[in-house]
């Protein structure tokens, strides 16, 4: 039976090395790979907490990421959309609905499948602040509304035109177009990095 690692063309290579050398090359890519990780990992995510704060303070919500004319991509704050949530303070009181309803089980406590299809079927009335049961019409005691529009704490990144992005922002950076914004990050820069002088200009 073939090995299908072996198979592998990209393994072609390692088969004319010794298995120590071979492990070597493992090692140094696990370290690698690790270094990576720390080191690029945190620029990913860097524009969050600005752009949280920028979206808190000024309601932008948006980072559309250009090279000169060229659109890389964009961040996008994610926000929580309003919903209706059980009300933890008053959670008693919808027990007591849940009993009266068919929600509660053996163990006394609320059918989930009852719950999520309770919370799908309420809604708001914002004249009078009160949450109701649109298949009875009955007021639901023990929720609460939460109106949404918050920073959840994350973002959502959108390549630009599926791959051209990427392909644009991979050629740029191999071109040498970002080294001037690099210079402070030495391990993004593609090709021999930067002397301690050169970070400096």
């Amino acid at each position: 039976m073939a090995n299908h690692a072996v198979e592998d063309t990209q393994a072609e290579p390692l088969a004319e090395l010794r298995l120590s050398e071979i492990g070597l090359i493992g090692a140094l890519a696990r370290l690698l790979t690790a270094h990576q990780k720390k080191v690029v990992t945190p620029k990913v995510d860097a524009p969050k907490v600005p752009l949280i704060k920028a979206y808190t303070e000024d309601g932008q919500s948006e980072l559309v990421v250009k090279v000169g004319d060229d659109v890389i991509g964009r961040y996008k704050v994610n926000t929580a959309q309003p919903k209706i949530v059980v009300d933890l303070d008053n959670e008693a009181a919808l027990n007591e609905y849940a009993d009266a309803h068919g929600g509660t089980e053996v163990v006394i406590r609320r059918n989930a499948s009852w719950e999520k299809a309770l919370l799908e079927s309420t809604s708001y009335d914002e004249d009078t602040g009160l949450i109701i049961d649109s298949r009875t019409g009955e007021v639901v005691p023990g929720l609460k509304y939460e109106k949404g529009g918050e920073p959840t704490g994350s973002l959502t990144w959108t390549w630009t035109q599926g791959d051209a992005g990427k392909k644009r922002l991979m050629r740029l950076y191999q071109d040498g177009a970002l080294d001037h914004l690099l210079k402070s990050t030495p391990e993004l820069m593609a090709g021999p990095r930067p002397t301690a002088t050169d970070a400096q200009h």
